[in-house]
């Protein structure tokens, strides 16, 4: 999320006259020909400005637009031109590539949908600047969806720049949060919960109403958004819990199940003739299109990979490739699908093997993540790439995210406060966990995500238990691995 965007434009007419009046060769005032050469300039030097301007915000517009229609990755050059009225010569006077405008109407979109949110956040009192912030927000996003869209959605779809801009945009936004954080009063209420996991469970619950085209039902919903935020409500006295050391697993402590998940892995098939069946050779072949497809869009990103890298890292033939998948498209789809089951199955397992709730949710975290770190070209793709890869991609990843809320469901019965809370609260928990996890799989650090677990956990439990509860269960579950990781 992002509040504070730098303006797109300086006024460089204004610095052009500062410029001469400074050199003495127009003066306010001045006659003669000389001044009228010069002023005449200044005026062909302004209209050229403001066609410049006006083309770039007709080319900003029109990756918008077009963006929201189609989706980020299919919509070409070509098209932006033809949409904005320019010549393909006049897009690359403005920006380097495509990508270079994404990060362009990401800025405007932000600015735009979060910009109300800042007069809330210093202006309004402590008690009502989430429900305030939050009402700006959506209003924000049923009034142009289209930007929401670009914030929430197609902006994972970009590369490396893009990537690298959303970055920015939530270390402001938490610099920003972290200083209406300081001036709150010792005796009030605190929101103890990582910013990151804020923006999360906002993108997940906006992107689905989006895709739906139900966005103008957020507001309604804003009531259960707020019950949710507000439960992790806790004195504010101190640094938060969830942001502090505390919060972490210690890498080189970080312990080990028993039993580790099993890693996907394809099938290799013995050199020359065999006596293997056909299914068999089928079933391997498939097996190692798919894990090709997620190694190679992983080094190669999901845009520049084609069907040859495809089956060069298989090893396997083209014509196999079209036995199994239809095109590329279809063999991502059948890769970010193919884990589904198996995870779900183990993560359950993990879930049953205690009787504790707090604890059963901690065991099957534990073995997600473990999962996600063995098999780190699949994590990728379903985390990552498949917001590069169209509509349906984005739709399965977060059908991904919502199946796990049934995690969660036992929560509602732990104490009778957790009673009332919205349904919305596992949608939201849900959406914080997957941005935790994908932003640290997407800058390459997914070797460190067994060290967010007890992080991850609070997040999870305490809505349910209660913050400050939630704390002294994570820090007892915390303890009790790490015993038994050293005995």
């Amino acid at each position: 999320m992002c509040l504070d965007v730098a303006p797109m434009q300086t006024n460089r007419r204004s610095e052009e006259v500062d410029a001469v009046g400074e050199g003495g060769a127009v003066r306010a005032g001045r006659k003669g020909p000389q001044a009228r050469r010069a002023r005449a300039a200044l005026d062909a030097y302004s209209q050229r400005e403001v066609v410049k301007l006006s083309q770039r915000q007709r080319l900003v517009q029109a990756m918008i637009e077009l963006s929201a229609k189609s989706g980020y990755q299919e919509v070409s050059i070509a098209a932006l031109c033809a949409g904005a009225g320019v010549s393909a010569a006049t897009f690359y006077e403005q920006f380097a590539d495509k990508e270079d405008l994404l990060v362009d109407a990401y800025r405007t979109c932000a600015e735009g949908l979060f910009g109300p949110m800042r007069a809330a956040l210093f202006n309004g009192r402590a008690a009502e600047i989430p429900r305030l912030a939050l009402r700006a927000m959506l209003e924000a996003v049923a009034a142009d969806p289209d930007a929401a869209r670009i914030v929430f959605v197609e902006a994972l779809g970009g590369g490396e720049r893009m990537r690298s801009e959303r970055t920015r945009a939530f270390a402001r936004f938490e610099r920003r949060v972290a200083q209406f954080m300081e001036r709150l009063p010792e005796d009030s209420m605190a929101l103890d919960i990582p910013v990151s996991a804020v923006a999360g469970a906002l993108r997940h619950i906006v992107s689905r109403r989006l895709r739906t085209h139900s966005e103008d039902q957020l507001l309604a919903r804003m009531g259960n958004g707020l019950a949710w935020l507000y439960s992790y409500a806790r004195p504010a006295a101190g640094e938060l819990w969830s942001t502090s050391p505390a919060a972490l697993l210690e890498r080189e402590a970080a312990p080990q199940s028993a039993a580790p998940p099993q890693v996907l892995l394809p099938e290799r098939l013995p050199r020359g003739r065999h006596g293997l069946t056909a299914s068999r050779v089928a079933r391997s072949q498939r097996t190692r299109l798919i894990y090709a497809t997620a190694e190679v869009t992983m080094q190669k990103g999901y845009q520049s990979t084609k069907v040859n890298d495809i089956v060069a890292r298989a090893r396997v033939t083209k014509p196999a490739f079209y036995q199994y998948f239809r095109d590329k498209q279809d063999a991502f789809l059948e890769a970010q699908q193919f884990p589904t089951q198996h995870i779900l199955d183990r993560c359950a397992e993990a879930y049953f093997t205690v009787d504790d709730w707090p604890e059963r949710v901690w065991r099957c975290f534990h073995t997600l993540i473990e999962l996600i770190v063995q098999n780190p070209a699949v994590s990728h793709l379903r985390l990552v790439e498949c917001y590069a890869a169209g509509p349906e991609a984005i739709r399965r990843a977060e059908d991904i995210t919502r199946s796990f809320t049934m995690f969660l469901q036992e929560g509602y019965r732990y104490r009778e406060e957790a009673r009332s809370l919205p349904r919305l609260a596992s949608e939201a928990i849900a959406g914080a966990f997957f941005e935790i996890v994908q932003r640290q799989v997407a800058q390459g650090e997914i070797a460190t995500l067994m060290s967010y677990l007890p992080q991850i956990t609070y997040i999870a439990i305490a809505p349910f238990t209660g913050a400050q509860e939630a704390i002294g269960l994570v820090k007892e579950l915390k303890e009790r691995e790490l015993a038994g990781a050293r005995a």
